[in-house]
């Protein structure tokens, strides 16, 4: 399809290579050139001549058509035979208006510690003790629903991975309308997993009817694959099911498809993102994340492997499986588990304080953030996931996002498969920036290694990137808006201010996970002299907690994140760390492979003025620390001769967060924490640590002007990662940034403002 075209042209050669041959040997009636069973290439002849290929025909845009696939039955080593049929888009059905449900919220005031109420996904509602894990399930009476006429979806879609290129069988599809046996069958390339995916979901005595994007859209016709791209939202939800086709039987997967079809039947996922323990568990302590799975190391080695099949790191497969909600189904050979259930399997076996290798939790990790949508996320926070997702064509970056992502980028998006990839990606980053006032897609840039055309201010998606970008709550530009002007074909003019410059760099850290953590002990050596640094803190301490960011129990509260005492140990462990080494003990603790994805790829630096950070590999000493308006982190920008900027990337300045580098730090005993609101988004606080009073002010900050207020809110689909709400008494316009942090604002406080030409 869209997401895997850029073979066309070999598969083509490759029909028409089989074609001729199997024509040839139609005139040779020897018993040696008879197809083997090898499933490399199956020659489908009948009578003396090879089968025509397989006509498409055009699809009726006025009955919005597409195309099932109509699989006949068979066992598993006869021909594969389908019929090809046209039919109308599927219809939503009419959803019946329903009263709401019992308020949760008004059920958590009747129990107290250690007793909570939580509402599980499928929208149970249970009474759950935090200490023991012991679960109750609250009986709840559903209202009545309006009668409304039935909806029968009359297909699955499957969700799967194209694969190799080359074209191991030919399928058979019977025509509609024929009469005679030499004209039933035409013939249809197939590639190896779509093959293998056909036989197992074959039926023996029955029909089975499959939305299929290689067969049901003509691959060649690139006006109907940009009209079928915006109907897959519909396709993949209006399906019966969708089937996620995870490969053949191998490595043991039947196995690990039993051990977490096992973990998932003790668990239960609440709306809140909890896992907690089923009411009929057999294992009521396996949701404890210091409850270790009691694996021998084949059923380890199972899952380990399990989890590196090519399904899960697919784009387009993300998305069919979002859209496909609580009606997926997981197939590896004739094995089928529920999404749902493996999901929670994989959440839980992630979160455990001990996994059996780091590299099996970081892949845990990218399986659990499949599960996020523009309903609970930011289109930031998606774009973020999507780096360690692949596609064979590089436009499917966005294309291959547009069921799951928001309607202000996902209506504005123009798909069309002949466009330049650069051309793609900057209506991308524009469209968002228009709508949210945020620059927080630049964390994607990174100069060194673009493969695209166009500005350097576009990010290059087209690269499979497992390195997580730079953590939102920096706020190092505080909950400011982007001020900006885009000047055709390639300018962006933005407003911040350029805090100092890069003094030295050191060496980059492998992107091999297992040799990442040895640059640690060549950048320790670059560290400047002085033993305090600029915040106050050691020297060692400040180096620590760049590292991970400052990701600290005590910048983040009520989070099972190390202390600050304790990345200070961590760093004298990775310190101790050596090439043979790989066996360690810290490789199976829970915040190695967060560090790891902080500095993999990245290099370290000093500045002018003695900060430290980390920054892309791409920087270089006089490149400058720059400040913009609408962005969470600093960024690297080298000036050209012109005057104009490039964007080298995002970066790490230990000491600018929380608008340090616009007011100034915060007066003695006031702290900054990151602390989740009700609805679980990050917020940014302050604390009095005298008095212990916690509040949304920031004490360098004015109060408000007489005319603006603070406003209640729910996330809007164009908000950004962060926001805080404002209204005006005036005008009554809501925001989603502080008025006060306004370029006017702040030139006022005597903040001295400039404009970057980022080209």
């Amino acid at each position: 399809m869209f997401r895997r075209h850029a073979e066309t042209t070999k598969l083509r050669r490759s029909t028409a290579t089989i074609l001729l041959y199997s024509h040839k040997l139609g005139s040779r009636r020897r018993a040696e050139t008879k197809p083997t069973n090898n499933n490399i290439v199956q020659y489908l002849i009948t009578g003396h001549r090879a089968m025509e290929s397989y006509p498409y025909q055009p699809l009726r845009g006025e009955l919005q058509e597409i195309r099932l696939v109509h699989l006949l039955p068979g066992e598993f080593k006869d021909p594969i035979k389908i019929r090809i049929l046209h039919s109308p888009s599927p219809v939503p059905p009419m959803s019946p208006s329903k009263e709401e449900k019992i308020q949760v919220d008004s059920l958590r005031s009747l129990v107290s510690w250690p007793w909570a109420i939580e509402e599980t996904e499928d929208g149970e509602i249970m009474m759950f003790d935090v200490v023991t894990g012991e679960t109750h399930p609250i009986p709840t009476v559903e209202p009545p629903l309006e009668e409304t006429p039935e909806y029968h979806p009359r297909y699955e879609a499957l969700s799967y991975t194209w694969g190799d290129n080359d074209i191991c069988e030919l399928a058979q599809v019977q025509i509609e309308g024929s009469h005679t046996i030499d004209e039933t069958f035409a013939t249809l390339g197939l590639r190896s997993n779509l093959a293998s995916a056909l036989r197992c979901l074959r039926h023996r005595n029955e029909i089975r009817i499959l939305w299929i994007d290689a067969i049901c859209i003509n691959q060649e016709d690139i006006e109907e694959r940009n009209e079928q791209v915006k109907r897959m939202t519909d396709i993949y939800t209006l399906a019966r099911r969708v089937i996620a086709w995870l490969g053949m039987e191998s490595n043991n997967s039947k196995h690990a498809f039993a051990t977490l079809q096992h973990v998932g039947q003790q668990l239960k996922a609440t709306k809140s993102g909890r896992i907690i323990a089923a009411p009929n568990a057999t294992e009521p302590q396996l949701w404890r994340n210091d409850h270790i799975p009691s694996f021998n190391q084949p059923t380890w080695q199972a899952l380990i492997d399990f989890v590196e099949r090519e399904w899960f790191y697919r784009i387009w497969c993300w998305q069919e499986v979002k859209l496909g909600g609580q009606n997926v189904l997981l197939q590896c050979g004739s094995s089928t588990i529920s999404w749902n259930s493996f999901w929670m399997a994989v959440l839980c076996l992630h979160n455990k304080d001990s996994s059996p290798s780091m590299w099996f939790r970081e892949r845990c990790r990218h399986i659990v953030f499949l599960k996020h949508d523009a309903a609970s996320h930011s289109l930031s926070n998606i774009l973020d996931i999507s780096r360690s997702k692949g596609c064979v064509n590089p436009r499917d970056k966005i294309y291959g996002l547009l069921g799951i992502t928001p309607a202000y980028f996902s209506s504005n998006i123009i798909v069309d498969y002949l466009r330049p990839v650069e051309d793609v990606y900057k209506e991308a980053f524009l469209t968002h920036l228009n709508t949210t006032k945020r620059l927080e897609l630049l964390k994607h840039c990174d100069l060194a290694s673009r493969n695209i055309g166009g500005p350097s201010w576009v990010p290059d998606w087209s690269k499979t990137e497992f390195a997580a970008p730079i953590l939102s709550e920096q706020l190092s530009a505080g909950i400011s808006r982007a001020w900006f002007t885009y000047m055709e074909p390639e300018i962006l003019e933005v407003i911040g201010k350029q805090y100092t410059t890069i003094k030295s760099v050191s060496g980059v850290a492998s992107k091999v996970e297992e040799e990442t953590l040895l640059a640690v002990g060549d950048w320790f050596h670059h560290l400047p002299d002085e033993s305090t640094y600029a915040t106050g803190e050691s020297m060692e301490e400040a180096f620590a907690l760049t590292l991970c960011m400052n990701r600290t129990r005590e910048r983040h509260p009520y989070t099972h994140f190390l202390n600050v005492s304790e990345w200070a140990e961590m760093l004298r462990k990775i310190l101790r760390l050596t090439a043979a080494s790989k066996d360690d003990p810290i490789y199976a603790e829970r915040e190695t492979a967060n560090t790891i994805q902080k500095i993999r790829g990245r290099r370290f630096f000093t500045t002018d003025d003695g900060h430290i950070g980390t920054a892309p590999a791409g920087a270089q000493v006089a490149d400058a620390i720059c400040l913009l308006l609408g962005t969470y982190a600093p960024m690297v920008l080298r000036q050209t001769a012109s005057g104009s900027f490039q964007v080298v990337g995002e970066c790490y300045v230990h000491g600018l967060a929380d608008l340090t580098g616009f007011l100034g730090p915060l007066p003695n005993h006031w702290e900054t924490i990151i602390k989740g609101d009700a609805l679980g988004r990050p917020t940014q606080r302050f604390i009095d640590t005298g008095s212990g009073e916690e509040t949304l002010e920031d004490p360098r900050l004015e109060p408000l002007p007489w005319n603006w207020e603070r406003a209640t809110y729910g996330r809007r689909a164009e908000d950004p990662a962060i926001f805080e709400r404002f209204r005006n008494l005036e005008t009554d316009e809501v925001v989603n940034y502080d008025p006060r942090l306004s370029p006017t604002a702040l030139e006022a406080r005597g903040v001295k403002l400039q404009s970057f030409r980022l080209i």
